[in-house]
């Protein structure tokens, strides 16, 4: 598994924007019936290491969608493609991701351009727009160049149609990263790094829908 794990946590960081939200935002949310709120820790499979957390809220009416596209449905591999996709299409969403491990700022940025190619090969972004996205993100993580990442820091993100709005608060809460960026490569970019084909969330992020 190597390491997508972070990647996806890059991903997030996909010239992705996080969210200047206080820590208990998402706990704040009245939480829906079904396929709108989601907490999932990703783990090395070999290890069963911790890797990071992640607590996803889809808003707006996708997760009616979902409801609607499950009842009464036997799960298949056609019809987790099709749930995927409707995720995918999300024009809300927020999301913290909590780095459970310590590790260097060139094994994130190697892992968000695994991703990011990922997603140019499976034609959810461009690859024009993976090189792109890439290049941001290694001069926008520069500030985390001497510390890494640490266990406990925090990389959020609050979507908004084709904005996105992006923090990343370390471990002992000085916030390092507080942007807006635009467009929709960048929104492709966060959603697939989740629901798109390659992502090593996907599967765990659907058995949470599967099994509600």
């Amino acid at each position: 598994m190597k390491t997508r794990m972070l990647q996806l946590a890059l991903l997030s960081a996909a010239g992705i924007t996080f969210i200047p939200a206080a820590p208990d935002l998402l706990a704040q949310v009245t939480p829906r019936a079904c396929c709108s709120r989601f907490d999932y820790v990703l783990e090395k499979t070999f290890l069963k290491v911790d890797a990071v957390r992640l607590e996803l809220n889809i808003l707006n009416g996708t997760p009616a969608r979902v409801t609607e596209l499950i009842d009464g449905s036997t799960r298949d591999a056609a019809l987790e493609d099709s749930v995927a996709e409707v995720y995918l299409s999300a024009d809300g969403a927020e999301l913290r991701m909590t780095f459970l491990v310590s590790f260097g700022l060139e094994r994130f940025l190697d892992g968000n351009r695994d991703t990011l190619n990922g997603l140019a090969e499976a034609g959810i972004i461009s690859g024009d727009d993976a090189e792109r996205l890439y290049l941001e993100n290694r001069q926008r993580f520069a500030v985390l160049a001497e510390s890494g990442i640490q266990e406990g820091d925090r990389l959020e993100h609050e979507l908004r149609g084709d904005t996105i709005t992006t923090r990343f608060t370390d471990v002992s809460g000085v916030t390092q990263i507080d942007e807006i960026r635009v467009g929709p490569e960048r929104r492709a970019a966060l959603l697939g790094s989740f629901f798109g084909p390659e992502s090593d969330f996907r599967d765990g992020l659907l058995d949470q829908v599967f099994d509600r």
